[in-house]
């Protein structure tokens, strides 16, 4: 048998062994991890992730529940809170009791928890403490600056720490002791179902009927004035685009079109210009 046929067999030997092997390992931790988190967790936290009788009486703030925001919390910010605890609050750190493999072996099964979100709880949730600055619709049309929550960017992780942390130089205020982790992770999932899914094809029609007297396609649109005039539309960002449909310089001649476009109808419109092609 030649040595380059006793080579590929050898790599592929290997290779089934090492796919083989992945899942045994991460089974492994993830049982590593539950006894772990059983004797170092539980006691506060309950064996299951959601917090314990014991642990709602904890003052100043009762335990969490990690079920409810296993799959929205990073790794890192989960190796964080155990490795160094939370100031403030009964979480202590556990660098002194799990060594760093420990930790991830407990991340490893706090992250195989799942949660059912409860929407009509995150309604319910939103228009009790969101509502105010956000709108009951989460479009934000109350004049407190708050952001549009119809458009956001924001998937489901991005929404929990922007509840959980707040957004530093705004009035969105960290949520984190003011909200159980059922109430972020129910409002967040409430939240990306109000989303408005702009479509490209609706925004076709809608450019064809008020912007192509003036702009054959998308692609043909300059952005003129200074250093603009080496930028294009894929270098702005959906808020940019949007201030500059309603308020560019050629409101002046297609103001009255403009005028009547709703934010829904912008929001097409981007989507076809960002999905036009040559």
């Amino acid at each position: 048998m030649r040595a380059s046929t006793i080579s590929g067999m050898a790599m592929a030997t290997g290779l089934a062994m090492a796919l083989f092997s992945a899942p045994m390992a991460a089974s492994a931790s993830i049982a590593n991890g539950k006894a772990l988190y059983e004797a170092n967790c539980a006691m506060c936290h309950g064996k299951t992730g959601e917090v314990s009788d014991y642990g709602k009486k904890l003052k100043p703030f009762p335990a969490r529940n990690h079920r409810a925001l296993a799959q929205y919390v990073s790794r890192d910010e989960l190796r964080r809170i155990i490795t160094y605890g939370v100031k403030g609050t009964a979480m202590t750190p556990k660098k002194y009791t799990l060594d760093p493999l420990e930790i991830e072996e407990v991340i490893d099964y706090i992250q195989s928890f799942d949660y059912k979100p409860n929407l009509a709880n995150g309604k319910k949730r939103f228009k009790a403490v969101c509502a105010s600055c956000h709108g009951i619709d989460g479009r934000a049309i109350t004049g407190v600056g708050a952001k549009n929550l119809v458009y956001t960017k924001l998937d489901l992780k991005g929404i929990v720490h922007t509840m959980r942390y707040g957004r530093p130089g705004t009035m969105m205020t960290s949520k984190r002791h003011q909200l159980k982790n059922t109430d972020i992770a129910d409002i967040a999932n409430y939240v990306y179902e109000l989303r408005y899914m702009a479509n490209p094809a609706k925004g076709k029609k809608l450019f064809a009927k008020n912007c192509v007297s003036c702009h054959s396609t998308p692609a043909k649109i300059k952005l003129i004035g200074n250093a603009a005039s080496k930028r294009n539309i894929a270098d702005l960002d959906d808020r940019l685009l949007d201030l500059r449909i309603r308020h560019g310089r050629h409101v002046d001649r297609a103001g009255k079109k403009v005028d009547k476009l709703s934010a829904d109808n912008i929001q097409d419109i981007i989507a076809y210009m960002r999905k036009y092609k040559n």
